[in-house]
Formats: structure tokens, sequence, C-alpha cells
């Protein structure tokens, strides 16, 4: 069975750790000298940790709804549905 639910956190982790997997590859399979590993390795390390800080917050922050001010995708209020 099939959770049909969008899940943005886990998307944005997976291409973070794709792009992380990917640059040790080339790194490590001798592709690149010992200075441009070392200056590429900096530059990741950089990006990712930004991404880590800031990319899965701003790209997850539009998909989920937040408990303290929820509202729909025109902006009004939820309000509960209350069953007398």
């Amino acid at each position: 069975m099939t959770d049909p639910r969008p899940r943005p956190l886990r998307a944005v982790a997976t291409w973070v750790g794709l792009i992380a997997a990917l640059v040790s590859w080339l790194v490590g399979s001798g592709l690149l000298t010992t200075g441009q590993a070392d200056a590429i390795t900096g530059t990741v390390s950089a990006v990712l940790a930004l991404l880590g800080a800031f990319g899965v917050a701003l790209a997850g922050e539009k998909r989920v709804t937040p408990t303290s001010d929820p509202r729909d995708d025109a902006g009004r209020t939820l309000t509960p549905n209350v069953l007398d």
C-alpha cells in the first residue's frame, strides 16, 4: 500500500543526500586533484550546511500546516469542525 501524503522534508533531504554522495564519489574516484578536492569539499560542506539549516525549512515551510495559525491555500483561517 502506498501512502499518498506528500513528504516534502523527506524529498529535500533525499536530494541533499544525493548531492553529497555524488561529490564524495567524484572526489574519491580520483577525478580531481588533492587541491581541487579540498576546495570542492570545503565549498560543498558550506553549501550543504546552509541547505541543512535553511533549505529544508524553506522548502518544507510552504507545504506543511503550522499548528499555531493554520490557514488554507487562500489564506483563510482554518477552524475546527465541531459536531453538536
